[in-house]
């Protein structure tokens, strides 16, 4: 853990929360009605709120200033070295994202937003076993992560 996170206790109420934020956004990523820009915003933050499901099961908190960024770093350290790539893959996207929110328009294209939808799909299936192995694991259920409630 570095200076810009805190050490928590997880909270099953949050983690769910967290959980059902990440559905509902994958769920409306995938939305073909939706702007390019849109969607990819949308699957972004998804896998923003998964991977912050990630830091909470290890009962950590990262400090506003920098969320996002410091978010992915924490997340890099704390995968598996066989799952680190979504770290990084996450990062980029994010400073895509960056751009897409503040700068630019019609900054995402249609490969862009389908392999992220992907990467955050393998992700989630990833995450929802995490939370199944925690002591948390009853706010696994209702969420699917890929749209649809369970």
């Amino acid at each position: 853990m570095n200076d810009s996170a805190r050490p928590i206790t997880p909270s099953a109420i949050e983690i769910g929360k967290l959980l059902a934020i990440a559905d509902r956004d994958l769920g409306q990523a995938s939305m073909v009605s939706l702007h390019l820009d849109t969607r990819f915003a949308l699957a972004y933050n998804a896998a923003l709120q998964l991977a912050t499901v990630v830091l909470r099961l290890r009962g950590i908190r990262i400090r506003k200033v920098g969320f996002h960024e410091r978010t992915f770093q924490e997340l890099g350290s704390q995968l598996p070295s066989g799952i680190r790539t979504f770290a990084d893959y996450f990062d980029r996207a994010r400073r895509k994202r960056n751009v897409l929110s503040c700068d630019h328009v019609n900054v995402a294209s249609a490969g862009e937003v389908e392999d992220l939808i992907g990467q955050v799909r393998a992700f989630g299936a990833w995450v929802t076993e995490e939370v199944g192995r925690s002591n948390l694991a009853s706010t696994s259920s209702g969420c699917s992560l890929d749209g649809s409630a369970t």
